[in-house]
């Protein structure tokens, strides 16, 4: 191992586990004692450290320097002036990230952007490197992917599976290796393993499903029915959370009001078919409402209302999930928003965390679930009317003087 690397890997154990111990450093390596404790003295001399006792410590303001002419109780200025020279790694102008961490996603081109938008943030502001590989919902690719992280040497791990599980799954089997940190994004990890020490961060869509419905109860609606994507990863929670606002309102159990909507590859007017035939039983049921999995869909329901001449919302109530494009629409559709930014950025900081606790035995793992938000548009709510002319709230306010 070159020098350079040397100084790169002790200055990461200092950045997340707080301190280093020189034989220990020096077996995971397979470094000698003394070449280690050479590194840490050059460290030293640039500021980056401070050494004590069989190792060293991150450098901190108000440290006595050790050796002749050290001023007491402050690092003295010809110290403080070569930190100002030597840039910390993962601070601007080094070139060097305290770490480096892997991301996999199903997509890059919906709802995913958000969550890698929240990953790289974090990232940056903890001056790490974030890597990132796209599988396109093929488990085969997403393996790949992770074997190729695993390679690089990467020093933590975001993935989020192309399947609602990872229970039984080839990909669980690869995490079970992982010597690093390993944070599962919006997938559930529940059943996993014990020994499989994993950590998630994902949106409540239960939640959100659960919003979106007392929402529309709250208008008045008392049929709303719920539509899906077919194998959706996220339909099993919709459904939970639908489901519970419905029977908090009293609403009889009806599993019809469940639809799935199959979409076939390349052929938009079979789409279309399936969302009138929705419509068809929407209007022979009485079904005067619908949350609709995904915008795009919902975008399709709320043009295929227009076609039929029923007015969004007066007769027929839409509310989108995901909020990706949902505002777009020639009527403005209220929408769930998932916390796409929060789970990218929270899994990133749980994924540091995690590296960082490593040296302190810190052993509770975490599973957070972030609440969505309802964005209310025109597809739920009448736009407000428009302000009257003032001549005109001047002739209603008039008494005429009786003669």
């Amino acid at each position: 191992m070159l020098p350079e690397d040397r100084h790169l890997q002790i200055l990461k154990e200092l950045a997340f586990r707080g301190s280093l111990h020189v034989s220990e450093f020096a077996a995971r390596t397979g470094t000698s004692g003394m070449t280690v404790r050479r590194d840490l003295a050059a460290l030293e001399t640039q500021g980056l450290l401070e050494r004590v006792r069989g190792g060293a410590v991150p450098v901190r303001e108000g440290t006595v320097e050790s050796g002749k002419g050290a001023t007491t109780g402050a690092i003295n200025r010809e110290t403080r002036a070569r930190r100002r020279k030597t840039p910390l790694p993962g601070q601007p102008g080094s070139g060097r990230p305290l770490a480096t961490i892997g991301m996999i996603v199903p997509s890059a081109s919906y709802y995913f952007p958000g969550v890698i938008r929240g990953a790289e943030a974090a990232a940056q502001e903890a001056g790490v490197r974030l890597v990132l590989g796209v599988s396109n919902y093929s488990d085969v690719e997403e393996r790949r992917q992770l074997g190729r992280l695993y390679e690089n040497g990467v020093d933590g791990i975001l993935v989020t599976p192309s399947g609602n599980s990872l229970l039984g799954t080839e990909t669980l089997a690869l995490l079970a290796e992982a010597t690093v940190p390993v944070v599962v994004v919006e997938r559930s990890i529940e059943g996993i393993p014990d020994e499989i020490r994993l950590e998630s961060v994902r949106s409540d869509h239960a939640r959100g499903a659960e919003i979106a419905a007392n929402h529309l109860l709250r208008l008045g609606h008392e049929k709303i029915a719920l539509c899906l994507r077919e194998k959706s990863p996220t339909a099993a929670q919709l459904i939970e959370g639908y489901k519970r606002a419905m029977q908090g309102s009293g609403a009889p159990e009806d599993s019809d009001m469940v639809r799935t909507l199959t979409r076939v590859q390349n052929d938009p007017q079979a789409h279309r078919l399936m969302v009138d035939a929705i419509l068809d039983w929407c209007a022979e049921s009485s079904v005067t409402a619908a949350i609709v999995h995904t915008d795009e869909d919902a975008l399709q329901f709320s043009s295929a209302c227009q076609d039929r001449g029923l007015r969004v919302p007066e007769d027929f109530a839409i509310v989108a999930y995901d909020d990706e494009i949902a505002a777009l629409g020639a009527v403005r559709l209220s929408a769930v928003a998932p916390p796409k930014f929060d789970v990218g950025y929270q899994a990133m900081v749980m994924c540091l965390n995690r590296i960082g606790a490593q040296r302190r035995r810190v052993s509770a793992l975490q599973r957070l679930n972030l609440a969505p938000t309802l964005n209310i548009r025109d597809s739920t709510q009448n736009p407000e009317p428009a302000a009257k002319p003032q001549d005109a709230v001047e002739q209603e306010n008039h008494v005429p003087i009786s003669r």
